[in-house]
């Protein structure tokens, strides 16, 4: 296995190779196949459940090489403008290094102010322009959009994040549409870990996106395959750990990828080359993540009413049992009063962030920090 040499094998975040990603051939395929047949695609998971991961390695493995792909997370965006600031930068980005091709771009996208210049060491350009020179957004999405249209390549857009167009002005979903579908070149992948808002946009007939694209569910990576991968991270650093230990783990993070993999990236360092991992760690595993985002539970928790902060309490007792938050039983176990003041204190929640509703199942954001308020 010809492996780039990393201190631990265990990435969190981000996309390294192939060779560090675990398992997800399925997924892998069945997205290669709609992609390569035409067709735009909505991916659809929780939080932190690795659509992310999923994309990168399709495109950077499993494409044919006459297809150009694009990426870009517009989860901090508020407006069209800086969605198209983002599309932009990744266009330019990829495009930058390739002389003639970057030529055809400036022809293409004429309404950014560019500013060229060059790295002393090898002489490639570089590009350069700011959020401020996206003054027409639509015009410099049709540009961009021409520019891709105009490739030899098939280009494939991925927009993670893409329910956050719900937020944008009005109007942008029927603009955004409008000028996709007349697209003969460029597939979208849509990407998004809020489910009811994704179904709104795209299954609702009163909607410009409606029956315009297929769906994927992401679920969590099988648990044996979880545990192989896991096992064969261990033995190419010469160590071993306890099959028990990454299942527990499991278990506990609801096979969650990010959790799974910041869990298996501390218990990677507990054991010099030749040991071994047991299932012993696990206390100091866990101990280590909560820990390590101790402050920013104590701001979170402080930052609640009292009757968010009672509701929060029970619910953390509870985990990871999925709970009917209004019914009788949950009340009186915890000394809630009433099923519409929980219902209140759960909406006051759900617009912090810290539970999430998907078809009116109420579930936490973060697992860790439902573990920090176990023993709060």
């Amino acid at each position: 296995m010809n492996m780039k040499p990393l201190n631990n094998p265990f990435i969190i975040g981000k996309y390294v190779s192939q060779e560090y990603f675990c398992d997800r051939e399925k997924e892998s395929d069945t997205l290669v196949h709609h992609i390569t047949n035409g067709r735009h695609v909505t991916i659809m998971s929780e939080r932190r459940l690795g659509k992310t991961g999923l994309i990168e390695h399709v495109f950077a493995n499993r494409l044919p090489d006459d297809y150009e792909t694009f990426m870009v997370d517009i989860y901090t965006c508020k407006n069209l403008r800086e969605m198209v600031y983002l599309l932009a930068t990744e266009v330019f980005r990829k495009i930058a290094r390739k002389q003639l091709l970057l030529e055809r771009l400036l022809r293409f996208v004429r309404s950014i102010k560019t500013i060229i210049s060059y790295d002393t060491l090898t002489g490639l350009p570089e590009l350069g322009f700011g959020l401020g020179e996206i003054r027409q957004p639509e015009i410099t999405l049709d540009e961009i959009l021409n520019y891709l249209e105009s490739s030899d390549k098939v280009c494939v857009v991925a927009i993670d994040e893409f329910q956050k167009i719900a937020s944008f002005e009005e109007n942008v979903e029927a603009l955004l549409r409008t000028k996709i579908q007349h697209l003969k070149n460029t597939q979208f992948v849509f990407a998004g870990s809020e489910r009811h808002l994704l179904e709104g946009i795209f299954s609702d007939p009163a909607r410009p996106f409606y029956n315009s694209v297929v769906f994927m569910q992401l679920l969590p990576i099988d648990e044996g395959e979880y545990v192989r991968f896991c096992r064969r991270m261990f033995a190419l650093y010469d160590k071993t750990v306890s099959d028990t230990l990454v299942s527990r783990l499991y278990a506990s993070f609801q096979g969650i990828t990010w959790y799974l993999q910041l869990s298996m990236n501390e218990a990677f360092t507990m054991a010099e080359r030749g040991g071994h991992v047991d299932e012993e760690a696990y206390g100091e595993i866990l101990s280590h993540m909560v820990d390590s985002k101790r402050f920013t539970f104590e701001d979170r928790f402080a930052s609640l009413t009292e009757k968010q902060k009672t509701v929060l309490q029970a619910i953390a007792a509870e985990f990871p049992r999925e709970l009917v938050l209004t019914s009788q039983d949950f009340i009186i176990r915890y000394h809630l009063k009433t099923a519409s003041s929980v219902q209140t204190a759960v909406k006051g929640l759900i617009e912090k962030g810290i539970l999430s509703d998907s078809h009116g199942t109420k579930r936490p954001t973060d697992l860790l920090f439902m573990l920090w308020l176990k023993n709060y």
